[in-house]
């Protein structure tokens, strides 16, 4: 049980990186709209926005859209980040994800953009080449209670982003996706959302798939200082 949607854009040929500001705005204000009218059902207990751009992202339809699955669980990847999060914290009392961009912003090797209140940063151990994953500098654990100035600023950053690995990567596939504290009632405090963003610069072959290994082949701080450039 659980609920699908598609979110539709209205340019059979514009992507995200080709988007204005408020374009941008606009196709986030329906992600949330999506999230809140879906996340107090009684079986929704994790809603995943996510999109796939391209054939060797999994993208089996040409015009431009996303998609909101919600399900009655909580993925795995997510539940392992919840546990770590939240194993620091009670180590700690301390949020990992802002002690990582604290760390990050102070470093400025691997920061891609920064405005008011979001930062871009190629992550210290990326999962692919090019990896970003998008934060919000103030510690919130929940997606849903982005207020109107915050989503504003995310939209500058996720445009902004997005238009640095575009022209860096030349119109790459891509896979994005939100990760966000589980709709279930239950209170995660720990958590710290954010957004991943995954360009496809290689495919995993038997090594990669065989043990779960991934491969990379640019430092975060190479990659993020060529984003930064663009």
């Amino acid at each position: 049980v659980g609920f699908h949607e598609v979110i539709i854009t209205k340019h059979h040929t514009k992507e995200i990186p080709k988007f204005t500001e408020e374009q941008t705005k606009e196709l986030i204000d329906v992600y949330h709209a999506r999230y809140i009218a879906l996340k107090d059902t009684d079986f929704v207990n994790y809603i995943a926005i996510f999109k796939n751009k391209g054939p060797t992202a999994g993208a089996t339809v040409a015009h431009p859209h996303s998609q909101l699955i919600a399900t009655p669980i909580t993925d795995p990847d997510i539940e392992r980040s919840l546990q770590g999060s939240l194993e620091y914290f009670q180590q700690y009392a301390k949020c990992v994800h802002c002690q990582m961009l604290e760390w990050d912003r102070m470093e400025k090797k691997r920061i891609v953009y920064e405005n008011e209140c979001f930062t871009a940063v190629c992550p210290f151990a990326s999962v692919v080449a090019f990896e970003v994953r998008i934060y919000p500098r103030a510690h919130l654990p929940y997606f849903e209670t982005i207020d109107e100035s915050q989503k504003e600023c995310f939209a500058q950053a996720l445009l902004a982003t997005m238009k640095k690995l575009d022209k860096a990567l030349k119109n790459p596939d891509y896979n994005y996706f939100l990760h966000t504290s589980p709709a279930d009632g239950k209170r995660y405090d720990h958590y710290h959302w954010h957004w991943e963003i995954l360009p496809k610069t290689s495919t995993w072959a038997g090594f990669e798939l065989g043990t779960g290994i991934e491969i990379s082949t640019i430092e975060p701080e190479t990659a993020a200082a060529f984003l930064r450039k663009q």
